[in-house]
């Protein structure tokens, strides 16, 4: 019987996964970078910050499994790269702007359900230009790249358990 992912393992692929959508992104707002009323950017830039979130998400969860798997290389690692982490939540209200006008309807829910494009858009500390996307990505990169650092060895075993899973779905 093939032995599972723990949960560092599984947590580590989920970050390097959000990384390699975020880098398609940037390839394609950088196509789009002198025309930021398009469509196309608007989408990829709603795109790079439900991502980006989620990544910070996952980094959160892994910051959680010193608790369960005592690996003292998490907290080393999460030393290592917070001045890139608190430069990212610089950004304060990237999760609001998340919520409220990318993935739920315009609408603040606890504030009487009134209309947040009016209200909050304009006021939201997130990334706004193609540059801070580009800073956003980039503090992202470096996360994950220091992570590669500490867990190469997990992360290998994850290439070859999810290659070894795609061969047994065949």
């Amino acid at each position: 019987m093939k032995r599972k992912l723990t949960k560092i393992q599984e947590s580590i692929f989920v970050l390097c996964t959000l990384q390699a959508l975020l880098d398609e992104y940037i390839k394609c707002l950088t196509k789009e970078k002198d025309n930021s009323n398009s469509v196309i950017y608007s989408i990829i830039t709603s795109q790079i910050i439900i991502t980006s979130c989620s990544y910070l998400d996952e980094w959160e969860e892994l910051g959680k499994l010193t608790k369960v798997e005592n690996e003292p290389k998490i907290i080393t690692l999460r030393k290592t790269v917070k001045p890139a982490i608190d430069r990212i939540n610089q950004w304060s209200d990237m999760r609001q702007f998340r919520n409220n006008i990318i993935a739920h309807n315009h609408r603040i829910k606890n504030e009487n359900n009134s209309l947040s494009i009016l209200y909050l858009s304009r006021n939201l500390n997130c990334p706004a230009t193609y540059f801070d996307y580009k800073l956003l990505l980039g503090c992202i990169y470096i996360t994950k790249n220091v992570l590669l650092r500490f867990f190469k060895d997990e992360y290998n075993f994850c290439l070859l358990y999810t290659s070894d899973a795609a061969d047994d779905s065949l």
